[in-house]
């Protein structure tokens, strides 16, 4: 019994003295609008276009205009859902684009309704895309890309989609 209590005891002080996580407690006042902000006109068509080229790589499976737009060392996440299922995948530079190779030329994806935020020298673009095999619907989801500016030219340093077979 004495066990017990002193067990209680420890777990009321431990619970009693902890602290309040910091993301509902912040140490100062800050804005609680996202960071960063919609790209401006010039940027946006900046950033869309490295994208557009980017597309061009994909559906043209073509690694060195892959490689133009690309910062060194990218990755990309790939998340897998269907139906209850979900599965997350990294690849690295060198397995990039070789899961294309394997796909008949009879492939296109796309993507529309960029989202473009900025905030100095770093950008996010959300899209959603479809993509197709053979000319007949395969999957679609949600395109994240993450880029940099680095002597005034914008380049991919991560991407990430979500592949999804139940679309609307």
């Amino acid at each position: 019994m004495k066990k017990i209590l002193f067990i209680s005891v420890l777990l009321l002080n431990f619970v009693g003295f902890a602290q309040e996580p910091i993301s509902k407690n912040p140490p100062v006042q800050y804005s609680t609008k996202p960071f960063g902000s919609k790209a401006e006109e010039g940027d946006k068509k900046d950033i869309l276009k490295v994208i557009d080229i980017f597309m061009t790589a994909v559906n043209s499976k073509d690694k060195s205009v892959f490689d133009s737009v690309s910062y060194k060392g990218i990755q990309r996440i790939v998340t897998l859902v269907d139906q209850d299922k979900v599965r997350t995948t990294v690849y690295d530079n060198d397995t990039l684009l070789a899961g294309l190779k394997d796909i008949d030329d009879g492939f296109r994806e796309r993507y529309w309704d960029a989202a473009v935020l900025t905030d100095g020298n770093i950008a996010s673009v959300w899209a959603p895309y479809d993509f197709f095999r053979n000319g007949k619907f395969s999957h679609c989801g949600v395109d994240l890309f993450y880029l940099v500016k680095e002597n005034k030219e914008w380049k991919i340093a991560h991407f990430g989609y979500t592949r999804n077979k139940l679309c609307n």
